[in-house]
């Protein structure tokens, strides 16, 4: 899952885990990958909000949350809660969605704002953060051009469902390897909305029919 993430980004969640490990938490939730992403890049926050708000103003808001809890030993291996692994899913998702080869710390910063029931995107909702605003600042301007400017098909990108089937094959194969993706067939496309949506046995992706733009990538869990 974790080939595309700069050493930043593994980072964060390697400082994740150290969190969770000195709040007394069974589990890496978005609140402790927010505490793991201004611990790689104390201006984070900074960079995309005008409010006063710091990493230490932060850590005192999730203190507020964790307050009471025992630490538990680093040594003991703390798994990522369904929370953070949507999180993580999410900031894959942003990447393709910006048509970016890796997955950064901002990446992630979104991901965590995409779940937007956690303590974790309210404080940096509070804090001023604005998930359009991040994009916009971190989305290269020259692709914003030459997506502009370029003319596109009347059948659009992805004309058929052959070729969206192409496309989230050549994703998911990236993400999740050979293997685990040609067990998923038979795959099936249906248009829906002008968006394609690809699914196997369990991954789904949703691609935009004019643009071939990723717009969702993840795993389908039966209920």
């Amino acid at each position: 899952m974790f080939e595309l993430f700069t050493e930043g980004a593994r980072r964060v969640i390697f400082f994740a885990r150290y969190e969770a490990s000195q709040y007394g938490s069974t589990a890496i939730e978005a609140e402790h990958l927010l505490l793991g992403a201004l611990k790689e890049d104390r201006n984070l926050i900074k960079r995309f909000s005008e409010t006063s708000s710091t990493a230490e103003l932060i850590r005192t808001e999730i203190e507020k949350h964790f307050a009471g809890q025992a630490r538990v030993s680093t040594c003991v291996d703390i798994p990522l809660s369904e929370s953070s692994k949507r999180v993580l899913t999410h900031a894959m998702n942003e990447a393709l969605i910006l048509n970016h080869a890796y997955v950064g710390v901002e990446h992630v910063l979104l991901g965590i704002m995409r779940e937007d029931k956690t303590v974790a995107a309210q404080i940096l909702r509070a804090s001023g953060l604005d998930p359009s605003k991040v994009r916009q600042q971190i989305s290269p301007n020259s692709h914003q051009q030459r997506v502009s400017t370029i003319a596109l098909p009347k059948g659009g990108c992805v004309p058929d469902a052959e070729t969206a089937i192409q496309i989230a094959e050549a994703v998911w194969k990236a993400l999740y390897g050979s293997e685990t993706v040609s067990k998923q067939q038979p795959f099936r496309a249906e248009l829906i909305d002008d968006v394609w949506t690809v699914r196997g046995s369990s991954l789904v992706a949703k691609i935009g029919r004019s643009d071939a733009r990723v717009l969702q990538l993840g795993e389908e869990h039966s209920e």
